[in-house]
């Protein structure tokens, strides 16, 4: 009886060992299961918060257009998370190829019996190549000839770009490119080629053509506190050229000794206001432009950006761009009675522009917006200065708009606008009406 008693008692004993060490087992799975439920959840929120970054950061100023470090850091993110749970991660592609097709129909009225524009165009097309050598190291041509760089990226602070660069002025130009900017027509501060359908005589032009680029060196980098950025950018480059008034151009090498020097500086906030971005930013330029480095440039710049978001149901948002530009120059001009004989003067450009751009949902998109341009130098004949006319006179050039975007799921956007022109100096106004479509792949 004692021996049944004592194997009665062994095998409760064990059992209750085996109980212990399948509780001790299931709550070790129970953690295992929380930690790795937890290490998915902070996965998650990471790359929520990455996404949220990425928003932010591709609206803020004068960088909208640059996604490549967070995009990096969530690849990156996505690969050390791969190779944690013991799956071997796929090597990038070094090589990527895209290209970018823009047509358009332009209708343009200028009264008063001139004669009306009307005519299908493709402004452009190239290809674009992007190789990237290491994690610092990459390289970008795209075959129109406005980019051809090299670029080294040490961190967020320091990024040296070389080659043909963009110029780092304004707010705009950094966004320029077709499949970048969302509004049809570019600003009256920087017209380009396809927008410039009459350039009546005194009337003030474009301080550069956008995309500016040109070959030289940019230094640039962010500085990051949380949701404050500060960014900077300097850049050496051949500079705008011209003969006896400044070009909107850039040439493939210098007509000069000199060197055009570019600055700016521009600071994003995203923690003041609950549901609003908000960015400043300041731009400096100057060089000389004819082949003997006599006549001089300089250009001064202000701008301004509000993104509201969570409107329209809580998918839209409002986005609100505003810059000024004061351009000073030197100029030479003949005169009437001798063409040969030059007067030496000045020409005194400045404008500004303000864009409300209103995303309903991630498809469309209204926008309107204001230009002002205008210029004070003498009056001029044909391009020649009249000495019995030698005050100094202002004129100016006006433009409004108002446009629909939209937006499709494989990236292409089509757009309409019609414009009203407002131009001085006895020349007609005009109205404009233009839509356009814009294919990146």
């Amino acid at each position: 009886m004692r021996a049944l008693v004592l194997a009665l008692a062994l095998l409760a004993f064990a059992a209750s060992a085996a109980d212990e060490e399948l509780k001790e087992r299931l709550d070790r799975l129970e953690r295992e299961l929380a930690e790795e439920r937890e290490k998915g959840a902070r996965r998650e929120e990471r790359i929520a918060e990455l996404e949220r970054a990425l928003q932010q950061t591709t609206e803020q100023l004068a960088r909208s257009h640059d996604r490549r470090e967070l995009e990096r850091e969530i690849d990156d993110y996505l690969r050390a998370r791969e190779s944690s749970l013991g799956t071997a991660p796929q090597p990038p592609s070094r090589l990527s190829i895209g290209a970018v097709i823009v047509a358009s129909y332009r209708f343009a009225d200028l009264g008063s019996g001139a004669p009306r524009t009307n005519s299908f165009q493709v402004e452009e097309r190239y290809l674009r190549f992007v190789y990237r050598f290491s994690d610092r190291v990459t390289a970008r041509y795209y075959t129109d000839g406005s980019l051809a760089e090299i670029e080294y990226r040490h961190d967020d602070r320091l990024q040296v770009n070389g080659g043909v660069v963009v110029v780092p002025f304004g707010q705009f130009n950094a966004r320029s490119f077709p499949d970048t900017f969302d509004t049809l027509s570019r600003p009256l501060l920087y017209l380009g080629d396809e927008d410039v359908f009459a350039q009546p005589a005194n009337n003030p032009r474009a301080v550069f053509r956008s995309l500016y680029s040109d070959t030289g060196v940019v230094v640039s980098g962010s500085f990051w506190r949380e949701s404050d950025q500060l960014a900077y950018a300097f850049a050496v480059t051949n500079g705008l050229t011209g003969t006896n008034e400044l070009g909107q151009g850039a040439g493939f090498s210098d007509n000069n000794d000199s060197k055009q020097i570019a600055a700016r500086l521009a600071y994003a906030n995203a923690s003041w206001f609950e549901r609003a971005r908000v960015g400043v930013g300041a731009s400096f330029l100057n060089g000389k432009y004819d082949t003997g480095d006599a006549l001089s440039y300089r250009m001064y710049g202000a701008d301004v950006l509000v993104v509201l978001s969570g409107l329209f149901g809580g998918e839209g948002s409002v986005t609100i761009r505003g810059e000024y530009v004061f351009a000073p120059r030197e100029t030479q001009h003949g005169t009437v009675p001798s063409p040969t004989t030059f007067v030496r003067d000045a020409n005194r450009v400045q404008g500004a522009y303000l864009i409300v751009e209103a995303r309903v949902d991630p498809r469309w998109m209204v926008y309107v917006a204001a230009d002002w341009l205008s210029q004070r130098q003498p009056l001029l004949v044909n391009g020649l200065f009249d000495p019995a006319n030698p005050g100094d006179e202002t004129t100016r050039v006006l433009r409004g708009a108002v446009g629909v975007v939209r937006r499709f799921g494989i990236g292409i956007l089509w757009k309409l606008e019609y414009t009203y022109w407002d131009f001085d100096a006895g020349a007609p106004d005009a109205h404009r009406i233009a839509t356009q479509i814009v294919v990146p792949f």
